[in-house]
């Protein structure tokens, strides 16, 4: 009897990050490979009369598994503006998905349009998280733990589903804190200035080990408005007063481990001289004007 051979695992393609053609004005693009593949078209001046808003598009190729992560904002409400592709939202308890070709939030399971719309709002202190539909919101990387709520089985998928995606991120209020964090963020991914480290920061970056990064990214976050979510607990299942009181326990459990967190890294950030801006990682005129805020 012949021997069948064994089926071959199937691997998924290698994402490719691409450039919008044309750039976005006032703006670099700034590639991230691998799985998390991620083109970000970030501003490299502040805001004028002309322009008051800095935007900064994100990118994400077919099969990329790049995601915002879960997290929220205290001083700024932002905005998401889907112009191509189809994304999920997760915003405080609830998931939604939303397609550019369709216009706006479609219904899990027909695919119909729900709202009209492609402009999502996420006020302070929400949490929230986003990513490309088809990568988060089912298949094999459709954990639920990641987005909550899986859509149905039977979800009719909108056309845009495989396509690129496109968002525009911008806050209110509009100032430079958007585009230092997305710079800084992936200087420090990227090991933008490690040739310039101190003895000290040297000594600190062999203890830590692997952690040397994050410890970094905490020094970003505090500084610049970004807070994640560590510790990811319930959701508003339970209904009546007892329900609502329990998630508001867990609210502040969350919070209190994400302050906690990265105030422990921010202070012995200051004490080993980790900045979360740094002149190497950030253009010219951005730190021209971040040193005018007198920081």
């Amino acid at each position: 009897m012949a021997r069948t051979k064994p089926n071959k695992p199937h691997k998924t393609p290698i994402p490719a990050p691409k450039a919008l053609d044309p750039l976005p004005q006032n703006t670099q693009a700034l590639l991230r490979t691998g799985p998390e593949a991620v083109a970000y078209h970030i501003p490299i001046s502040p805001p004028t009369p002309s322009h008051p808003l800095l935007k900064t598009t994100v990118c994400l190729p077919r099969y990329s598994t790049w995601a915002s992560g879960l997290h929220f904002h205290t001083a700024h409400t932002e905005y998401l503006h889907l112009t191509h592709g189809c994304i999920f939202v997760s915003l405080n308890d609830t998931m939604k998905i939303y397609s550019a070709e369709t216009g706006g939030e479609v219904h899990w399971i027909t695919g119909q349009l729900v709202k009209e719309g492609l402009l999502i709002k996420v006020p302070k202190y929400a949490r929230h998280n986003w990513g490309r539909a088809d990568e988060y919101a089912w298949g094999e990387r459709g954990k639920p733990q990641r987005t909550h709520i899986c859509p149905s089985p039977r979800f009719t998928r909108p056309r845009d589903i495989s396509e690129e995606v496109v968002v525009e991120e911008w806050t209110d209020p509009s100032d430079v804190g958007k585009a230092l964090f997305f710079w800084n963020l992936n200087g420090v991914i990227n090991g933008d200035g490690g040739g310039r480290l101190t003895v000290l920061q040297r000594l600190v970056r062999l203890v830590m080990g692997c952690w040397w990064v994050p410890f970094q990214l905490f020094v970003v976050f505090w500084e610049l408005d970004n807070w994640p979510v560590f510790l990811a607990l319930g959701y508003q299942d339970s209904p009546g007063v007892g329900g609502r009181l329990w998630v508001r326990v867990y609210r502040w459990v969350e919070y209190v481990m994400t302050f906690g967190v990265l105030f422990g890294a921010r202070a012995f950030g200051w004490l080993v001289g980790v900045r979360a801006v740094e002149k190497i990682r950030t253009p010219e005129k951005l730190w021209e004007a971040y040193q005018a805020q007198g920081v």
